[in-house]
């Protein structure tokens, strides 16, 4: 690609293109240091973003390989945990980022609109598979778009007009591939703060409506909290998804150390900081980046200052840190200078007299008028903010002041305050934490409205409940406003939880542990009696676990938690997955980590337990990136003495996952191994090509390919499905399913139907999918098994498709 350099004239279309392109290019690049949310890093000290920013994890939670049923409790390589980076490479048409509130899913996607705009400045071209340019828009701002296009270009010119955007781009620039063959990446942040939940789904089927034509621009990736389920199933089964891991330890004292490296003795000043969240307890809350800068700010602006009690507390004081660096943009100034400006366009004195007493009013009301709009916009008012403000009886306008200068004003208030940003002509709050928390403090602003909430939350139908623990963070603030004070609404508030929780075992599950993970301050007591009784209980099976895991983060039952997870590591009557899991949870509970490793390099050396069990232990390992000497020292020699090529390929695989160069050469041998079975060569390669290594292409491509319709056609169609996972060779992969699967020779019609179903799972072969299952379904010489299989996976797939025009509220 070649870049000019000065903007060429308007009348060459292809000229005016490419100086959009490096216009749009140049000034993305630009933003590399800019925060998420600038209003909350403003202020002495600020931390620039280049300098603090930790990479974080993603696991992938798609799980699309079958496995034999001889090997359905082996771990997944798959599941290791993967740079976050990862997720925006690949051909894939559509991924989803998961994270919880403040997951760093925002952080994540502009940092990396930054860097990839910066390498095609750089470069003129990224060199690597399926490149694409990423071009950034809020799921909100795109929902009330009608066309696609125009919603790019109108957030390109507000995100980067500030960075030197020199070229206006278009609706028709954002509308085609900005170079040849090379689409649009078009990241769309914060889906979940769409409060409606039909406006969130008909954006779903959007994106997958998009996505699907062969020849679409644009690739997707969604960020967005877990959402209601089946939800996200809208984009398909080929939408991958990939979830956040928050910070670990060394990342939290790593982003702590660049964020204090101004303070005197730095590494004194992290020790003092971890010390300040074990006594808050918010150690394992602080491994969420929102959290871990908000808490780092407190920090670095009063070392010698209590950290805050709870994620409410936490973001009190932020709020208020806020507020108080912004006098050094002389936000008091700010206001009185708005305020004298609407009274002196007023010429009669009693006039300017009520203007100016209407301005006062609402300048001392503001704190509680930005609750109140916080509470509006989560409740579904999309109206402009200073229309919600000029609501307000509190805020009623002099009868001789003009709207719109009125309007004006309270926009005026409102911008200089640090929690909002102008967005598409209006001004939202800057993350949706702070929208959840400003209007929690508006639902619980005094006894009557804590009362009010009480009941609307408690005392109706038990089906409605579960709409509120959909949004655990913004239920967590209520929670937190309902229990302090300690007074009659707070008992209450606890008999009221008492119940729910003894109604339903899942309500319970789903409340104690979402809430204790979020801090919410509730009674110590009270939670640890639910959360023992949810980890004895056999009907929840892994959520036990996890019952036992959370009830270590509540304040003086760390010790039972832990003992309980001990327990689990060695109870018998869990499924082998389940025992491993409870170890590696204790390897997360503060001061356990190295018991809890202990406990997974002992399952991985004992003989005399399951294989499968051992080696499950092997990859939580690998997933923690702890014990790799172990690993290696204990599965190593079993590699050679392994007696079948598929326990070769098993152990092997493992030691691939730490980056053991002998075991990723062995798989590529046995890969290449004609005399060996063709599932063994096939799980070798797999294996490779879920580490991304190109190698295992041309072998894949062979095994997926047969001339026999009599042979192991189940081994070539898993041969295809794991040649999928190579992005630069998903079109391979495809022809060799459609020729399965349309291949009326083959002995075994159930693999034909698995054939179309693994197609339609890949981007841009739904409908192909689609098409010959329906074949198939119809298909009369296939059998009764077969042609039954096929409809119900086609219903299936259909599903997805109008499940989401259902209105479930």
């Amino acid at each position: 690609m070649t870049y000019y350099a000065a903007p060429p004239g308007p009348r060459d279309a292809a000229r005016r293109r490419e100086a959009q392109l490096h216009s749009y290019l140049n000034a993305a690049s630009r933003t590399v240091d800019r925060h998420p949310y600038p209003g909350l890093a403003e202020g002495p000290g600020p931390f620039p973003l280049a300098e603090v920013y930790v990479r974080q994890l993603a696991e992938d939670q798609h799980f699309s390989e079958d496995r034999d049923r001889s090997n359905a409790d082996s771990p997944d390589v798959a599941s290791l945990p993967v740079p976050a980076e990862a997720i925006f490479a690949g051909g894939g048409r559509i991924r989803v980022v998961l994270a919880a509130a403040g997951g760093g899913k925002s952080v994540l996607l502009r940092r990396y609109l930054a860097t990839e705009a910066g390498f095609w400045m750089a470069d003129g071209r990224i060199d690597r598979a399926d490149p694409a340019i990423p071009v950034l828009i809020r799921a909100t701002a795109l929902a009330g778009m009608p066309l696609l296009a125009q919603g790019l270009a109108q957030a390109a010119i507000e995100e980067l007009g500030p960075y030197g955007l020199r070229e206006t781009p278009t609706s028709e620039f954002f509308g085609e591939q900005p170079a040849p063959q090379v689409p649009w990446l078009v990241m769309v942040d914060g889906l979940d703060e769409i409060p409606d939940r039909a406006t969130r789904v008909a954006l779903l089927e959007r994106l997958a409506r998009e996505a699907d034509q062969e020849l679409s621009p644009y690739r997707f990736v969604v960020a967005t909290r877990p959402l209601p389920a089946g939800e996200l199933d809208r984009l398909g089964p080929g939408a991958e998804r990939f979830e956040l891991q928050p910070f670990s330890a060394a990342d939290m004292w790593k982003y702590a150390r660049g964020c204090f490296r101004d303070l005197p003795e730095v590494e004194r000043q992290v020790s003092a900081f971890a010390a300040g969240l074990r006594q808050s307890g918010l150690n394992g809350l602080a491994r969420t980046p929102l959290v871990a800068f908000m808490l780092c700010q407190l920090y670095a602006a009063d070392p010698a200052r209590p950290l805050p009690d709870g994620r409410a507390g936490a973001y009190q004081s932020f709020v208020e840190l806020v507020y108080e660096q912004n006098t050094h943009k002389g936000i008091r100034r700010t206001h009185d200078e708005v305020t004298r400006a609407l009274k002196d366009r007023h010429q009669i004195p009693r006039d300017q007299r009520a203007a100016e007493q209407a301005a006062h009013r609402v300048q001392e009301d503001l704190p509680q008028l930005i609750d109140h709009l916080a509470y509006e916009r989560i409740n579904g008012n999309t109206a402009l903010a200073v229309d919600i403000l000029a609501s307000q009886l509190n805020v009623q306008r002099p009868e001789k002041v003009n709207p719109v200068l009125w309007n004006a004003f309270l926009g005026d208030l409102l911008r200089p305050t640090g929690l909002l940003a102008e967005r598409s002509g209006d001004l939202d709050f800057l993350h949706q934490t702070l929208l959840e928390y400003h209007a929690a403090r508006h639902a619980t602003r005094d006894e009557q409205a804590r009362a009010a909430l009480l009941e609307r939350l408690f005392q109706r139908r038990r089906d409605d409940v579960g709409h509120d623990l959909d949004q655990p963070s913004y239920l967590g603030f209520l929670l937190d406003g309902l229990l302090s004070p300690a007074d009659d609404l707070a008992e209450a508030t606890i008999r009221a939880l008492e119940e729910l929780a003894a109604s339903d075992q899942r309500v319970a599950w789903e409340l104690f542990v979402k809430q204790v993970r979020l801090r919410t301050k509730l009674p110590h007591d009270l939670t640890a009696c639910h959360l023992v009784a949810l980890a004895h209980n056999p009907a929840l099976s892994v959520n036990r676990l996890l019952a036992a895991s959370t009830l270590a983060m509540v304040p003086g039952y760390q010790a039972r938690g832990a003992a309980l997870l001990v327990h689990f590591t060695q109870d018998s009557s869990l499924s082998v997955s389940d025992r491993v899991r409870a170890a590696r949870l204790l390897a997360e509970v503060d001061g356990h980590r190295s018991q809890g490793t202990q406990l997974l390099v002992d399952l991985l050396a004992d003989r005399s337990l399951d294989f499968w069990l051992r080696l499950d232990a092997g990859y939580h390992l690998a997933a923690m990136r702890e014990r790799r000497d172990d690993v290696v020292r204990l599965f190593a020699p079993l590699v050679g003495a392994a007696k079948t090529p598929s326990r070769q390929v098993t152990h092997a695989a493992l030691l691939a996952a730490f980056g053991e160069e002998s075991a990723i050469a062995l798989l590529l041998r046995l890969a290449n191994d004609p005399t060996i079975g063709i599932r063994d060569r096939v799980d070798a390669g797999r294996a490779l090509a879920r580490l991304g290594d190109e190698r295992a292409a041309s072998i894949l491509v062979t095994l997926a390919d047969y001339d026999d319709p009599e042979g192991d056609i189940q081994g070539h169609m898993r041969a295809a499905r794991a040649l999928a996972l190579l992005p630069r060779y998903r079109a391979k992969a495809a022809a060799a399913l459609i020729k399965i699967a349309t291949d009326t020779t083959v002995w075994d019609n159930r693999t034909r139907v698995d054939a179309a179903v693994a197609l339609a799972s890949l981007d841009g072969y739904r409908a192909r999918g689609a098409e010959l299952l329906t074949v198939l379904a119809e298909g009369e010489s296939i059998g009764r098994y077969a042609r039954g299989q096929a409809r119900q996976s086609l219903t299936r797939l259909r599903d997805v498709a109008v499940e989401g025009r259902r209105d479930v509220y």
